[in-house]
């Protein structure tokens, strides 16, 4: 009988002579031409769903179909699809919001069935007010928004249990379980209340005496005592008033927020004056296993013997038994001793180290056969480890030195005599860099490797020692001194073996590379001297001119080992 009625109204409402002006005239706007077309094929869809037994898709349909293009016979569907879902809460809301838009193009006799099925609909549904004063609080049934205060109406809800909430922000939440029969109402008044965002604590004391409550080292009244406080852990003592010399233990409390707790100190009469120093800011101290203090701690402990526990990072812990006699000063100097087992891998170490170097890719581009760079120099090192990993700075200064040997022929006699020439090129300069370096964690032995980069900055000069091939005649000149700056890439390769956070040996091997670009020239000699000839009683001074050499260019390639120590980590 429903599916016929359903397709009926499809019939009258989507026949081929149109849809009437009073049929969207409660939506204030006719739809268009498209519209009306989707809709229509939504609407058969849900036709054909609906008598297929698919009421829920049918609905999606329908409710689609409305969206589009509304008219009073979708609507009816939406009603009688929620029906057939049992959802009558739904079904309810639905012929409500038909009779409201479209009673007045409604027949009398459809009015009227109507009506009838709203009535039916109350009797097995019930409603739920809500009188909550303070407006703009969020209003939620069984997890589903339900509106936001004030709610004008009643919330119409299916039979059965229901969990009503009422939540806003800064104040506490409200929630009732509730349960409805037919044609019930429930109301869910009041006020919302202020949210709580603290504990309470009630401390107490014997009341022989005037006892003055402290939390967290702060006087807060005689005691019994009680109060809100934040949620956490707080440190609770009791002292006597008008310096009478009593004193409770230090007590740990945990409070949570909206709880409850109850405290009873325990207060002894006799008491002296303790100061412990541990000359180590982050030291924990506990007194009788309870924590009292960092670095420095006085205070009242009651007469007797108390046992004292210091810790701190990579410090040995401090244990022994102390006594306390009443009305007296007691000063306990404890200093810390480092741990050994305990290595330290974070903080500022530095480093100072030898090495040596052949530098393959040679110190000049010179024309005669020449003898590969051997140099040394020294090294020093600072950084901050943050572990495995620290950030490196370095300086180093260093010497090299090479030969070489030109022979010129006398192919070339046109101005210098025939000769063989000695050159000593000497490098000489240093540079810094920055960079970084990781290192394993071990307490003996850590292997590490570092990169770097910098500038150098290097002078060189080179020396000529020339001997005539024929005669005796020799000369020698020294060059003056040229200078180059190039960018810097340092790395190294190796391991540090020591003592835990002490000082340890730095064995490595060590590359650089110098980036000099373009040649660098160094100057020529000038004219020389090379002994004499004799021809019919005539005498010739021989000389010769030496020409500018290259004296570096391209990337320069330094390699060799480094041994030093590292103090620090």
């Amino acid at each position: 009988m429903r599916a016929r009625l359903l397709v009926a109204t499809a019939a009258v409402a989507l026949g081929a002579g149109g849809i009437p002006a009073h049929a969207w005239a409660a939506s204030g706007s006719a739809p268009s031409a498209s519209d009306v077309a989707s809709a229509k094929q939504l609407f058969a869809q849900g036709l054909k769903l609906y008598n297929e037994g698919s009421f829920r898709e049918a609905l999606a349909a329908f409710l689609h179909a409305n969206e589009v293009a509304p008219r009073a016979s979708i609507q009816r569907n939406i009603a009688q699809c929620h029906r057939d879902l049992k959802d009558f809460a739904s079904a309810y809301e639905a012929y409500r919001a038909l009779l409201s838009r479209y009673g007045a193009t409604l027949t009398t006799g459809d009015r009227r069935t109507v009506e009838r099925a709203i009535d039916e609909l109350a009797t097995l549904t019930g409603t739920v007010r809500v009188g909550i004063t303070g407006p703009g609080a969020a209003v939620t049934i069984d997890g589903h928004d339900a509106g936001v205060t004030p709610l004008a109406a009643p919330i119409r809800v299916n039979l059965g249990p229901h969990v009503v909430a009422v939540t806003k922000i800064g104040f506490e939440p409200v929630q009732r379980e509730v349960k409805l029969g037919g044609g019930d109402e429930v109301r869910i008044d009041g006020a919302l209340q202020p949210e709580v965002t603290s504990g309470h604590l009630v401390v107490s004391a014997p009341a022989d005496v005037p006892i003055e409550v402290f939390v967290d080292g702060v006087d807060v009244g005689p005691a019994p005592w009680e109060g809100d406080v934040k949620p956490g852990v707080h440190v609770l003592e009791a002292k006597g008033a008008k310096g009478d010399g009593r004193v409770s233990s230090p007590k740990q409390v945990e409070i949570a927020r909206r709880a409850r707790v109850e405290v009873v100190l325990e207060v002894q009469a006799l008491t002296g004056h303790v100061q412990i120093d541990t000359h180590t800011a982050d030291a924990a101290i506990f007194v009788d296993g309870s924590p009292v203090g960092k670095g420095v701690w006085e205070g009242g402990l009651p007469a007797g013997q108390h046992q004292l526990s210091i810790e701190a990072p990579g410090y040995r812990a401090y244990r022994r038994a102390f006594l306390v006699h009443g009305g007296e000063s007691f000063l306990e100097d404890a200093r810390l001793e480092n741990d050994a087992a305990s290595p330290r891998y974070e903080g500022i170490y530095s480093g100072l180290g030898l090495f040596g170097y052949a530098t393959p890719s040679g110190a000049s581009s010179f024309v005669g056969s020449a003898s590969s760079p051997l140099g040394a120099g020294l090294a020093v090192r600072v950084g901050y480890a943050f572990g495995w990993i620290a950030v490196e700075g370095m300086g180093f200064g260093s010497y090299d030195y090479s030969t070489g040997t030109l022979s010129e022929g006398t192919a070339n006699l046109a101005t210098d005599p025939a000769r063989i020439d000695t050159y000593g090129f000497h490098r000489f300069g240093g540079g810094g860099a920055i960079g970084v370096r990781v290192a394993s964690m071990d307490p003996h032995v850590r292997f590490t490797a570092s990169t770097l980069g910098g500038v150098a900055a290097m002078g060189n000069i080179y020396t000529e020692s020339a001997s005539a091939t024929s005669g005796s005649g020799t000369a020698q000149s020294t060059a003056a001194t040229t200078t180059y700056t190039a960018p810097l890439l340092a790395f190294d390769a190796g391991v540090l073996v020591g003592w835990p956070s002490g000082a340890k040996v730095h064995i490595a091997a060590l590359g650089m590379l110098q980036f000099v670009g373009g040649p660098v020239m160094a100057p020529a000699l000038g004219t020389a001297g090379l002994g004499s000839t004799s021809s019919g009683g005539t005498t010739t001074q021989n000389t010769f001119t030496t020409p500018s050499h290259v004296i570096a260019s391209g990337t320069q390639f330094f390699l060799g080992p480094i041994i030093g120590f590292d103090l620090g980590l």
